[in-house]
C-alpha cells in the first residue's frame, strides 16, 4: 500500500477538491470509481473535511492506492492531476528494485519485432501486493513440491554467472530458452547441449547441510529434439539420460492458459546461478498478446532466469520466462505462453 507524505496527501486533497469542487461530482466519483458511499465513509461535513476524512478512511482501510489510480484514470484532460498521481505512484512502485533484480543479459531485439504495446498506464495498475496472509499455504506447499523438477543449466566452458534455467516437462525432457544455449541463429544446439549440465535440487538447506543434488547430462549425439529461435519462440526441449536413479516428476502443463490482466503468476529460477528461489504474485500478468505467443508480468527476475517455468495460480506451466525489457516507466518481463510452444512439442511429450 502507498504510503504518503504530509506534502502528498495535502497535494492529494488540492488534487481531489479541484477535479470534483462540489459534494454531487465527489460522491459520484467515489460511488463509480470505489464502490463506495461517500456520506458512509467521510460523513456530511464540509466539503473539505469530507475529501480529508475521505483520504483518511482511504489510508486506513488500504484504499489509498486505488484512490490515487481511479483519480488519475478519470482525470485524463488534467496535466495538473495527472503529474502528481504519476509522481506518487513512480515514487512507490517496484517495478526495478533497487538490488538490481531485474538485471538480465540483452539478447538485442527490437521490441517492436514482438508488437510490444505496453503504456505506463497499465503498469502503473500494477502495486504489487506482497504476500503475507493472502498466501494460501497449501497452494504454496504444492508449488513448492515441483522445485525437484526445475533445474539450473551450467556450461563446462562457460563463467558460472552464464546460467540458465530449465524445467522437466517429461520424465527425460527439459525445457529452456533457445538463448540459454546460443544466441546466434543457427548454432549447433546438439553440439553446446553436450557441454552443459543439468543440476537438480540445487537449493539452500537448513544449518549448512550439503546439498544433494543431482547432475544429469544430455543423452546420444542429437538431444535438442525441438527448438525455436529467439526472434520465434525462443525455446529448447533438450533429452537426458536421468538414468535408474532419478525419480523426479515432471510439472504439470497447462497449454491452453487464458492469462487476464492482474491474474496471479509464480516463477521458480536460478538467479544468477544461485540456490532456487521462486518469485510470486498475486496480480502480476500485465497483458498476454495470443498471436505472437507472450505474456508480460510484474514478476522480478535476474540474469540466469531465462528458461525459468512460470506457473498460474493452481502451478500448472503457462509459461516460460524469457527475458526483461525496459519502458518509459519501468521494466516489465516477458514470458513464451506454452499454448504457443505446445503444439510444437506435444508430439515428443
Amino acid at each position: 500500500m502507498l504510503k504518503l507524505s504530509n506534502d502528498d496527501r495535502k497535494a492529494l486533497r488540492e488534487a481531489i477538491q479541484s477535479a470534483y469542487p462540489d459534494r454531487a461530482s465527489l460522491e459520484i466519483f467515489v460511488d463509480d470509481e470505489l464502490n463506495q458511499n461517500l456520506a458512509v465513509v467521510a460523513g456530511d461535513g464540509k466539503h473539505d473535511k469530507v475529501i480529508f476524512d475521505l483520504i483518511k478512511w482511504a489510508i486506513a482501510k488500504g484504499y489509498i492506492d486505488d484512490l490515487i489510480l481511479a483519480l488519475a484514470a478519470d482525470t485524463e484532460n488534467r496535466p495538473d492531476i495527472q503529474q502528481f498521481c504519476r509522481q506518487v505512484l513512480r515514487q512507490r512502485l517496484v517495478l526495478n528494485p533497487p538490488d538490481g533484480v531485474t538485471r538480465e543479459l540483452s539478447l538485442d531485439l527490437d521490441p517492436s519485432a514482438w508488437d510490444i504495446d505496453i503504456r505506463s498506464e497499465e503498469l502503473e495498475g500494477f502495486l504489487p501486493q506482497q504476500f503475507t496472509f493472502e498466501a494460501d499455504v497449501g497452494k504454496l506447499q504444492e508449488g513448492l513440491g515441483l522445485a525437484n523438477a526445475v533445474c539450473k543449466i551450467t556450461f563446462s566452458d562457460r563463467p558460472a554467472r552464464e546460467s540458465g534455467t530449465g524445467v522437466l516437462i517429461a520424465p527425460d525432457l527439459v525445457l529452456t530458452n533457445f538463448h540459454v544455449l546460443s544466441r546466434e541463429v543457427g548454432a549447433d544446439l546438439n553440439a553446446l547441449a553436450q557441454t552443459a549440465q543439468f543440476e537438480f535440487g540445487y537449493v539452500s538447506t537448513p544449518f549448512g547441510e550439503p546439498r544433494r543434488t543431482q547432475q544429469l547430462t544430455v543423452a546420444g549425439q542429437t538431444p535438442v529434439v525441438a527448438a525455436s529461435p529467439i526472434a520465434q519462440l525462443d525455446y529448447a526441449l533438450i533429452r537426458l539420460s536421468p538414468g535408474t536413479n532419478f525419480a523426479v516428476k515432471p510439472v504439470p502443463l497447462n497449454a491452453t492458459a487464458q492469462l487476464k490482466p492482474r491474474s496471479p503468476l509464480n516463477i521458480l529460477q536460478h538467479p544468477e546461478g544461485e540456490a532456487l528461489k521462486v518469485s510470486l504474485s498475486n496480480n502480476g500478468v500485465v497483458k498476454t498478446n495470443e498471436p505472437k505467443g507472450l505474456v508480460l508480468y510484474v514478476n522480478p527476475t535476474k540474469q540466469g532466469a531465462s528458461g525459468s517455468p512460470c506457473f498460474d495460480d493452481d502451478w500448472h506451466l503457462v509459461a516460460l520466462h524469457h527475458k526483461a525489457l525496459q519502458t518509459s516507466f519501468g521494466s516489465v518481463r516477458e514470458g513464451i505462453l506454452m499454448s504457443a510452444i505446445y503444439p510444437q512439442i506435444a508430439s515428443f511429450l
